[in-house]
């Protein structure tokens, strides 16, 4: 009996795995269908993200540029969203450059002290300029990137006055023929008084140039988000233009023919005293 049921055993083993296999063929289907549905879905993604502004650089897809301000560039090559994170870090370095080269000037035994405190006092408004990129670099909106373009106006503002500065001191209250700023830890560094100026003045107009550059690269990304009017306000705003017209318009017309009454009322009064007399 036992020799008869193995063979049955068998039988039922085999029967079994045709039916195991064909239940893993609807699970491996939906398996590939899953990841066929994934990869479209990545695809998807990219391809709206290219759509909204992004390119492939190597094998990143860099996020520079949105809808808004797709096709606006800053110095012809750099995405404009990267040209002012750029204009804000340069607003930064030049602000310590301007006051390392201000408290430079305390090594020289031949600079009074006071010139190196008008010189920190006019470069104050650079470090309003900074405190506006930092808080433009915290949350970009409206009212950080108007502060951006300000700052920009700051950083002209505090150069031109350090520069003019310089050159009020060193030509009229400066004594000695030579500047020379240094110690012997650092170095010396010895200019005449005519290059001293010459420089200074040559920085500051560089300078001045480019941030006038960079006033109109903040303008365009300013206007660039701004947000588009909704038509149904636009529709809102006419109608109530159009209510205060006509609004002005019966207000005049009432004043016109309470003018033109007033003489035909006034005309018996008169032909009244006349009688009387």
């Amino acid at each position: 009996m036992a020799e008869e049921e193995q063979p049955l055993n068998m039988d039922e083993g085999a029967m079994d795995e045709p039916e195991m296999k064909e239940e893993e063929k609807p699970m491996e289907d939906m398996m590939a269908m899953d990841m066929m549905m994934m990869e479209e879905d990545k695809r998807d993604d990219v391809q709206k993200r290219l759509d909204k502004g992004g390119f492939l650089c190597c094998c990143c897809l860099c996020e520079c540029t949105e809808e808004a301000t797709k096709g606006l560039t800053c110095c012809c090559f750099f995405p404009i969203k990267c040209g002012v994170l750029f204009i804000g870090c340069i607003i930064i370095a030049i602000t310590l450059f301007v006051f390392l080269e201000i408290f430079y000037e305390l090594l020289n035994d031949d600079i009074h002290w006071w010139y190196v405190l008008v010189g920190v006092l006019l470069a104050s408004t650079l470090v309003v300029a900074s405190a506006f990129a930092v808080l433009f670099f915290t949350d970009d909106n409206e009212g950080s990137r108007t502060r951006l373009n300000v700052a920009c106006m700051l950083v002209i503002i505090g150069v031109s006055l350090v520069a003019v500065w310089s050159t009020v001191y060193f030509v009229f209250l400066y004594k000695k023929d030579s500047v020379t700023t240094g110690n012997d830890g650092v170095g010396f560094v010895k200019a005449t008084r005519k290059q001293e100026v010459v420089v200074t003045l040559y920085i500051a107009c560089c300078i001045d140039a480019l941030f006038a550059y960079f006033i109109c690269v903040v303008s365009q990304y300013i206007d660039a988000k701004k947000p588009e009017e909704k038509p149904d306000d636009m529709m809102m705003m006419m109608d109530e233009e159009m209510m205060m017209n006509d609004k002005e318009m019966d207000d005049k017309e009432m004043d016109d023919k309470a003018a033109d009454d007033k003489p035909d009322d006034a005309a018996p009064a008169d032909d009244a005293a006349a009688a009387d007399m």
